[in-house]
């Protein structure tokens, strides 16, 4: 029987819930919290327990983790045998942004914990987020999962946007080897562990897949099949400095990343050559940014095709290819007018300009 204060049997109890080895009864009279065991310690378990396949169980649990104020859950994560995974579930147990900030903080919690946060949590979470910026450097896709998040305030995007900024010009004079990169610490990963519990049972929220980066066309040669298992494997960090300083083939790969803050590296990468931007307009792979950035610098527009690939990629934002479709010429522009490849909204209104020029 575990008594007060029995740490170890605790740790122990914890690890077989996580095997699988607990009996039933066993976790249903810990979900019902009589477990003769700290605050603390009963928290370690519930949390675990919340997500039991076992409906019953799992009620229990939740009424008995809801007993606790935030100030218990909070003391827990200062429990020195507490991994990623237990903070991970005690983040998901209760939405408290006082309980969020303090995970935020905790230099054990996980990529995947801090990633779930930036998609989901409301402004205060998101502020203390985008402040731990010694932390993003590590997980720089919590970037994008700010950005996506359905309630991100306009503060947090403008700070995301600043920090954008200022990374990306030291990225640039790192790659330039003007100044040695910093060694960048990844944080821990969960990612096995919430596996190992789906695989008994336990109900973990699932964390949405992200779209990878297309597989290579079969007869594709051996050093685009290569670039592309190198950039599969990459960080978003590393991914960046491949985009400034890597080779050609991998900014090709790299242009179609989801990342903005990789396809800006791409594009503003010292390497890039006129003719590189010329064929990256008429790459329908790329991640849209990319013809915005190209859109907007008018160096490279005044290279013809450069601006005539824009306007004939189908996968160019519709906005953009309205600002730059009366610079085409007499001839593209009836082509354009013609071209069932985009949308009709730009072939009607290139009819319209050609009908007007005569």
């Amino acid at each position: 029987m575990l008594t007060q204060g029995n740490t170890s049997s605790v740790q122990e109890l914890v690890g077989n819930i996580r095997q699988g080895m607990v009996p039933r009864s066993v976790r249903l009279f810990a979900a019902q919290g009589l477990l003769p065991v700290s605050r603390e310690e009963l928290v370690r378990v519930l949390v675990l327990l919340v997500n039991d396949g076992d409906e019953e169980i799992s009620q229990a649990a939740r009424v008995s983790i809801g007993e606790f104020g935030t100030e218990v859950l909070i003391s827990t994560l200062q429990v020195e045998q507490l991994d990623p995974l237990e903070i991970d579930l005690l983040a998901r147990c209760r939405e408290d942004e006082t309980l969020w900030g303090a995970v935020v903080r905790h230099p054990m919690t996980a990529d995947q914990t801090l990633r779930w946060l930036a998609r989901t949590a409301p402004p205060m979470t998101q502020g203390s987020i985008i402040t731990n910026q010694t932390r993003i450097m590590g997980c720089l896709e919590v970037i994008d999962d700010l950005r996506a998040n359905p309630n991100v305030s306009q503060d947090v995007l403008r700070r995301v946007r600043e920090f954008e900024e200022e990374f990306l010009q030291k990225a640039i004079v790192w790659a330039t080897a003007e100044e040695l990169a910093p060694k960048v610490e990844q944080g821990p990963s969960i990612e096995e562990a919430l596996a190992q519990l789906r695989s008994i049972g336990m109900l973990i929220p699932g964390v949405e897949g992200e779209p990878g980066i297309p597989e290579p066309e079969p007869e594709a040669p051996p050093e685009i099949r290569d670039a592309f298992m190198r950039v599969s494997l990459m960080t978003t960090f590393q991914k960046i400095m491949a985009a400034l300083k890597g080779t050609r083939e991998e900014r090709l790969i790299l242009v179609r990343d989801r990342s903005m803050l990789v396809v800006r590296a791409v594009i503003n990468s010292p390497k890039m050559s006129e003719m590189d931007i010329e064929l990256l307009a008429a790459n329908r792979s790329a991640n849209p940014e990319a013809f915005r950035i190209i859109a907007s610098k008018p160096r490279w527009l005044r290279r013809y095709q450069t601006l005539k690939s824009l306007c004939f990629n189908p996968k160019v934002p519709q906005g953009v290819v309205l600002q730059l479709f009366r610079r085409l010429n007499d001839r593209d522009l009836r082509f354009l007018g013609r071209d069932r490849g985009v949308a009709e909204a730009v072939r009607k209104v290139a009819r319209d300009e050609a009908v007007r020029r005569g």
